[in-house]
């Protein structure tokens, strides 16, 4: 349970957010994942509701609307991954607890096809809380998978921006080159706290 001081602060805190684009993303999440309040109220509990399971969850979720900045904690048990993906906004995370995985990939066709998509892997690299922020543009500038291939959870923070469309992106699946489109919350469990301010 948040104290009133506390609420105040996170509520101060996140009035910068509507406004932010994605090259100083990586300032804000540096302050935001420092700041004490933030810490001990977010990423603390977050590190005690890591359940079992495939896929991470978000425990925490800040926003005005759909067409704003979104910034969320996510939690993610041992072996969670989500689908390989993309979004209609940039993103940037970074990982505050434990380890991830990020795969990057390219998208080879022109997507005149519905439904079909071939990809080809980038990269891959591990996320450790010291390793900074990853930032994934919208659309093909960011597909991507992240998982947490350990045997401890982990918890990271997200900075996504205003939505381009009206979807929260696309899954791909590679082995059929297939694509669809991804309502909110289709890769992740729902979220176990909302907080509008």
């Amino acid at each position: 349970m948040l104290h009133a001081h506390e609420l105040r602060h996170l509520k101060f805190m996140y009035r910068h957010v509507p406004n932010l684009a994605c090259n100083e993303s990586h300032a804000l999440l540096a302050q935001i994942i420092h700041d004490p309040v933030f810490v001990m109220t977010q990423i603390m509990p977050a590190l005690s509701q890591i359940g079992f399971g495939r896929e991470p969850a978000i425990v925490a979720s800040y926003s005005i609307q759909e067409s704003s900045t979104c910034l969320q904690v996510f939690t993610w048990p041992a072996g969670a991954t989500t689908a390989i993906h993309d979004h209609t906004s940039w993103g940037a995370y970074q990982c505050v607890a434990g380890t991830l995985v990020e795969e990057r990939y390219m998208r080879l066709d022109d997507g005149a096809q519905p439904g079909t998509a071939r990809l080809r892997k980038l990269w891959q690299r591990a996320w450790l809380p010291k390793d900074g922020v990853s930032i994934v543009g919208a659309y093909a500038e960011g597909i991507h998978r992240i998982s947490n291939l350990g045997s401890r959870p982990a918890v990271s923070v997200h900075l996504y921006g205003p939505r381009m469309g009206m979807f929260d992106g696309r899954d791909y699946d590679p082995s059929c080159d297939f694509v669809c489109v991804r309502h909110e919350g289709d890769d992740v469990k729902a979220a176990a706290l909302q907080v509008a301010f």
